[in-house]
Formats: C-alpha cells, sequence, structure tokens
C-alpha cells in the first residue's frame, strides 16, 4: 500500500526548511497559492477508470516536486520544499535516490552537450531542481528523471 504525504506534512516540511536554510515564512501557513497545494492532495492518489492516474512511484515523486515548485504554493522555500516533499514520499515508501544521479540531460531524447552536463550528484540535484524552477522541464520530464534515479532502499 502507498503511504501519501499529507496537506500538514508538506507545510511542516516548509516550515522545517525556512527555519535551518533560512527564507521568510508568513505564518500560520506560508502558503502564496494553496489552492495548487489542495489539489495536488487530491490527484496524486486518484483513479480514473478504476486505474491510478499516476500508476508509479517515480510517477507521484515528480508530481510532488513538479507540482509545489511549479504552482508557487509557499511564499519562500518552493524547491525545497517540493524536493524534500518527494524524497520523503519516496522514503515512506521504500524508496530513494540512488548514489550515482542522471542527469537529465542524460536521459533519451535530449541533445545538450557533454561539456555543460554537471559532473556530481549533487550538482545534477541541484541543476535539476533549478530547471523545474525555470519552466524548463514538464512534468512528464520530471517523472521520467525520478524513474531514472530512484533505488529500493
Amino acid at each position: 500500500m502507498v503511504e501519501y504525504l499529507t496537506k500538514t506534512d508538506i507545510i511542516f516540511i516548509n516550515k522545517k526548511t525556512i527555519k535551518r536554510h533560512g527564507g521568510n515564512f508568513m505564518p500560520p501557513n506560508n502558503f502564496l497559492n494553496e489552492a495548487p497545494l489542495d489539489y495536488l492532495i487530491d490527484i496524486v492518489n486518484s483513479e480514473i477508470f478504476g486505474e491510478p492516474l499516476y500508476p508509479s512511484l517515480s510517477d507521484k515523486a515528480g508530481l510532488y516536486l513538479f507540482n509545489i515548485i511549479s504552482n508557487h504554493v509557499f511564499s519562500d522555500g518552493n524547491k525545497r520544499t517540493g524536493l524534500g516533499a518527494a524524497l520523503l514520499f519516496l522514503q515512506l515508501n521504500g524508496y530513494q535516490l540512488q548514489d550515482d544521479l542522471v542527469s537529465l540531460f542524460s536521459i533519451k531524447g535530449n541533445d545538450e552537450t557533454i561539456s555543460t552536463q554537471p559532473k556530481s550528484s549533487n550538482q545534477i540535484l541541484l541543476k535539476f531542481v533549478l530547471e523545474v524552477a525555470k519552466a524548463e522541464v514538464s512534468l512528464e520530464k520530471c517523472q521520467e528523471w525520478f524513474e531514472q534515479n530512484i533505488i529500493k532502499q
């Protein structure tokens, strides 16, 4: 059975990441756009004609990250919160990011040159999250990235 994050979980991640890494938190919940978070909570485990709309864990992790970042749910900390939510979701379900991450641009269908590709997993992760924030990555590519980069714990 898949475990999902609650709205309270995601608010907690945002609050803790701002407290730990800095930023502005506007009480009570730091919302800039609350409706997309409510939508995310509803859609992540939705079904259509009895089939999951987002069937795999990588689809769901990508949805958490992409929606929180792209919809600017919070007034600050969206990138960190989106990543934190995706990682916590994976952890709750027995998965994690692999040690040697695959760059988005190493995935079939992208032709960025090797010389501009990040070298370390931390650089790959940072570049990926920033590209999601700049709207350079679609939801489908985001989900594909997670599919290529998660492993069972």
